[in-house]
């Protein structure tokens, strides 16, 4: 089987990219040829790097729609509305990452030919398919072998959906500076120029990006005990975003915003899997008190979930059943 996935989207970073390569390997794992593309004016015959060592091609809406592969949109931004429109009444299907991406797709969209990320998004749309990310372990070896020299880190974005100014509100609370979270991320300037820069001076614009490459996040995460990420997205939560995944990989606890736990269960178990805050005093309060806090247990359990999850064999599987369905319903 060949597929042909679709990039609608100028974001060169975030869950959006790290599902998109994430998906490609899963694929792959289970024997599906895939080509990356995004949509340009023109059609280009060389590829391009897309990061994390996967390539893509720019081609033509004309070239896009007359290639006889099933289609899958990957990301849509509100940018691409246009294309992604083309590109569904074309066949297209289209991977729903969070209800706040729905204003960007097709008004009259069937939600049979969509998969959501988060068992949430089905309240939204019921008909659509439920598929966990997939993730490539990055990282596997003996917890033994993982020697912890730092307290807490953030991978995540620095935006407006991650509530940097929760960690940057703890950071002022705390009290030793070795307790400090240790900030990394891909910053939205317009966020940090004006939610950041006025409040907390101490910031400094884009200092703190990493690498896009596989080994960047795994890296910055391997010797920490607790990773925070505050995201809360109206709409959202329960399930896991990469940088959930990322930190059990390397056996380091999440720690998460309340606001991200619902009320039925899901994969996000507080004292289980991952720690909740619910303000930057709350995040202050627990890693001015990290020793006490658990880590074993939770990484342990964040690992074992991630490997029986998230496995891309069994992710790409899945997909493979859905595009299936795609063809036979089509």
């Amino acid at each position: 089987m060949k597929v042909d996935l679709f990039y609608l989207s100028p974001n060169t970073y975030g869950g959006w990219v790290t599902h998109t390569v994430q998906l490609a390997y899963a694929l792959s794992k289970v024997g599906v040829e895939v080509e990356l593309f995004k949509i340009r004016p023109k059609s280009e015959k060389k590829q391009r790097p897309f990061g994390f060592n996967t390539f893509y091609r720019n081609i033509s809406m004309e070239e896009a729609v007359s290639r006889n592969n099933p289609k899958v949109i990957v990301a849509a931004a509100k940018k691409f509305k246009e294309e992604t429109f083309d590109l569904y009444v074309n066949g297209a299907s289209i991977i729903v990452h969070d209800p706040t991406e729905l204003k960007n797709l097709p008004s009259n969209l069937d939600h049979s030919r969509c998969v959501v990320i988060r068992k949430v998004a089905l309240k939204t749309m019921p008909n659509a398919t439920f598929i966990r990310h997939p993730f490539r372990l990055m990282l596997s070896v003996p917890q033994l072998l993982i020697h912890k020299t730092e307290v807490a880190v953030s991978n995540s974005r620095i935006d407006f959906d991650k509530h940097t100014e929760i960690i940057l509100d703890a950071n002022r609370l705390i009290t030793e500076p070795d307790n400090k979270v240790q900030i990394w991320g891909f910053e939205n300037r317009i966020y940090t120029r004006f939610k950041i820069v006025p409040k907390y001076p101490e910031w400094a614009q884009s200092k703190v990006a990493y690498k896009r490459d596989s080994m960047a996040a795994i890296d910055i995460l391997k010797p920490a005990r607790y990773s925070v990420d505050m995201t809360e997205i109206k709409g959202d939560g329960g399930g896991t975003q990469y940088t959930f995944l990322e930190a059990w990989n390397t056996l380091t606890v999440p720690i998460i915003n309340k606001a991200w736990i619902l009320d039925e269960p899901d994969d996000m178990i507080p004292n289980e899997n991952c720690l909740v805050v619910g303000s930057g005093e709350e995040l202050a309060d627990m890693l001015n008190n990290w020793e006490s806090l658990p880590h074993k247990e939770l990484a342990d359990n964040g690992f074992n979930r991630l490997v029986e999850n998230h496995n891309p064999d069994k992710i790409g599987e899945q997909y493979k059943a859905f595009i299936n369905n795609q063809i036979r319903v089509g």
